[in-house]
């Protein structure tokens, strides 16, 4: 699971990548957390949520072309630095006292915005930087660096608010996202990505990656376990801010003590997933991880104190780790070349759009039926997730995880050269 990490280009890339997703967990910790402190209400921090991923989702197709037909190193460099500007303007916007609810959300979405332009490119600059043999590698570890600053970003953020407070918070995501942009510059792609064909202007190239992720049953399948991770899975992160302020009592420090619980069960999860990958196949890790994450957030449902919820979040981190790494890891490894982006679109899409649906849902939820209901509700809702994705229809069972043979190739069209970013018009996006 380790072979990509021989490669130079792909560790300086990986770690300009963990070093940004962990500096722009501030914000996407901040941000809801302050929210909940002016407002007082869950459905916020659900709404702080979807506005930083909803922009993802609706970007989708555009992204998606735009990751196969430009430089993606340069696209993602240019939105990246744009995310850490943004990031600024919530700085200065928060030392002024410009507290508005609705101003914050404003630029919670533009964050949205950039990383919506650039996350298929970003997901397919993994194949870039990794030779082809080492690419079932480079995109664990790449799900895992993704993974790990969700958890360890949060944790120490929390100890940031408590004793600095939020302006000290987006001042770290504005220098850390920056680590990308200079990763970019100073590491060079060791492949050099074909352009694909160009397509119709009316139906768009990303149709082509519906059109293949439909017919490829792994791909369709991985894309699956993407979309119940991120909406019943993925709002743990926002409950534990709900459920540090209301249940336990416990404030900032509660806060980065439960985030604390889930990086360590991130830790946790790493070697476990190499080590069952070594025996027994992708379908049966899903299995055991849905069924596994279930069982944890129900513990933390019904977790009395801070100290046995961090228990609870432990295992959560575990089995959060597996599920989604398996879904998202599985989509790089089926999918071909020529149509990498706009597939990686359709999956980036998908999970965005799924986080958003959960965090508004549960949100709300939470507001309407309590924070514990709604936790446990979730849990359940994994559970059996899990049961009719191992006996569901054949074209859609965990099984094909393990099925690579079953790629069905999209037919190849003449191909234009590459036009850099700055010849192209909105209407050839």
């Amino acid at each position: 699971m380790f072979e990509a990490l021989r490669h130079r280009g792909f560790v300086v890339f990986l770690t300009g990548a963990f070093l940004t997703n962990t500096g722009g967990w501030f914000q996407s910790l901040a941000v809801p957390f302050v929210l909940f402190q002016i407002t007082g209400s869950a459905a916020w921090v659900g709404l702080a949520t979807a506005a930083q991923f909803v922009p993802i989702m609706v970007l989708g197709p555009y992204a998606g072309a735009l990751a196969d037909r430009v430089d993606r190193r340069l696209l993602v460099l240019w939105m990246q630095l744009m995310r850490s500007l943004v990031a600024l303007a919530i700085c200065v916007c928060w030392l002024a006292e410009w507290h508005s609810p609705w101003l914050l959300l404003g630029l919670a979405a533009l964050t949205g915005i950039g990383q919506g332009v650039s996350m298929p490119s970003w997901q397919a600059l993994t194949n870039d930087y990794a030779p082809r043999a080492s690419l079932a590698s480079a995109a664990s570890l790449n799900t895992i660096q993704f993974n790990l600053a969700r958890s360890f970003g949060p944790a120490v953020a929390g100890v940031v608010l408590y004793w600095w407070g939020p302006a000290v918070a987006f001042a770290v995501t504005f220098v850390m996202v920056l680590s990308v942009v200079v990763a970019l510059i100073v590491a060079k792609p060791v492949n050099a990505p074909a352009p694909a064909a160009r397509g119709s202007r009316k139906s768009g190239r990303f149709v082509e990656g519906l059109r293949y992720t439909r017919s490829t049953p792994g791909v369709l399948t991985a894309v699956t376990v993407v979309l119940v991770t991120g909406t019943l899975g993925m709002p743990i992160f926002q409950h534990v801010i709900t459920f540090s302020e209301d249940v336990f009592d416990s404030g900032e420090l509660g806060l980065a003590a439960l985030n604390l619980g889930l990086g360590i069960g991130t830790m946790a999860g790493i070697p476990l997933l190499g080590g069952a990958l070594r025996r027994v196949g992708r379908s049966t890790v899903a299995l055991v991880a849905f069924i596994g994450f279930g069982i944890t957030l129900a513990l933390f449902a019904i977790a009395p104190t801070t100290v046995t919820g961090t228990a609870a979040t432990v295992g959560v981190g575990v089995f959060f780790l597996l599920s989604l790494t398996i879904g998202q890891s599985t989509v790089q490894v089926l999918v071909a070349d020529h149509i990498r982006g706009r597939v990686l679109s359709v999956s980036v899409m998908v999970y965005t759009g799924s986080v958003a649906l959960g965090a508004a849902l549960q949100g709300a939820a939470a507001d309407l039926i309590g924070l514990r209901s709604t936790v446990g509700l979730a849990a359940l809702l994994l559970v059996v997730a899990a049961v009719v994705l191992r006996f569901g229809p054949r074209g859609l069972r965990l099984s094909r995880l393990d099925d690579p043979a079953e790629i069905v190739p999209v037919p190849s069209t003449p191909v234009p050269e590459r036009t850099p970013v700055a010849e192209r018009t909105t209407s050839d996006v």
